[in-house]
């Protein structure tokens, strides 16, 4: 171990972990009527076919009406666990069966979970959707009991990723940012003193986020194709890759990504020096992101999956 420790010194490399499992693309509130059954939420890991046991999807309202809605009350929330991500590392959860296009690339899995979303649909208002971990709550709980916009009432173990944004309401909250995630606010989304909402999101590995009103491509129906508005939009964390054009991918790669990759440990799409370094700094530990097989030790077997893909993707 003394000469792995003298290369880690000596190059430098990173060996913090990076979060397996994020999202990739929502679409809350798709061109037409109604919003059920055509809203989606896309869920990449950057190993293949990963398993999403303990990861939950929630949806968490913003909208303060005295005395009707409260702030904080969870809305929503879909139990992962029984579902992996696709051999390209997508898992695409749909609250309807008719196929968004353009189609989802066969690698991807699809999870069809009937009102998924409520048979509302996902709010657009004042709204925050979050990925995160031993989730113990259920629908109607309350995470901010004094209405404050301060989260007091953790209902998981772990925040992971979130999304959020307000209508422009003063007194309506978000707690995105409390959740390891972004808040679009209103004074990005002001055009001629109206505030616009957001109708979906896109991440891309680059780290560039788009925020943006979401319509049809010319002559497309109700299930898409669907692109993103030309004003009605907004760009956080740097330039968005060279290849996209404004389109709305449900169940495929965004444009610039690249999937997932066996034995890839630190997310870079890349099994390499770093990766092999990760694991022998964690080896006899149980950290998640390091073990890849999933067995609670990082050991022999993740050893040998990061040395067989070794040059994987680079």
């Amino acid at each position: 171990m003394r000469g792995i420790a003298t290369i880690v010194v000596a190059t430098g490399l990173a060996l913090c972990a990076t979060a397996q499992v994020r999202i990739t693309e929502a679409v809350v509130n798709p061109p037409g009527s109604p919003d059920a059954g055509r809203e989606f939420i896309e869920i990449q890991s950057c190993r293949p076919n990963f398993s999403l046991q303990g990861y939950w999807l929630i949806g968490i309202d913003g909208d303060l009406i005295p005395g009707f809605i409260s702030p904080g009350n969870i809305h929503w929330a879909v139990d992962l666990s029984a579902y992996s991500t696709g051999s390209n590392g997508l898992l695409l959860v749909r609250d309807g069966n008719g196929v968004l296009l353009p189609e989802p690339a066969a690698e991807t899995a699809v999870a069809v979970i009937s009102f998924a979303f409520t048979e509302a649909g996902m709010g657009n208002d004042s709204y925050t959707v979050a990925l995160v971990r031993g989730f113990t709550g259920q629908p109607g709980d309350d995470i901010d009991a004094d209405d404050n916009g301060t989260i007091d009432n953790e209902l998981w173990s772990e925040a992971v990723q979130a999304f959020g944004w307000l209508d422009g309401n003063a007194e309506d909250v978000v707690y995105a940012t409390q959740l390891n995630g972004l808040e679009s606010p209103v004074s990005d989304r002001t055009i001629g003193g109206d505030v616009w909402e957001p109708d979906g999101i896109i991440f891309f590995q680059n780290g560039a986020i788009i925020v943006a009103d979401i319509g049809r491509v010319t002559g497309a129906g109700d299930l898409g194709p669907f692109r993103t508005d030309n004003e009605e939009i907004v760009v956080y964390n740097g330039t968005p890759p060279s290849e996209f054009n404004r389109q709305v991918t449900p169940g495929n790669l965004n444009p610039g990504d690249r999937p997932a990759v066996e034995g890839d440990v630190n997310c870079d799409r890349c099994v390499d020096d770093a990766d092999l370094l990760q694991v022998l700094f964690n080896f006899g530990g149980s950290d998640p992101n390091t073990d890849i097989n999933g067995d609670g030790v990082v050991d022999d077997a993740d050893l040998l999956t990061v040395l067989f893909n070794f040059g994987s993707g680079c």
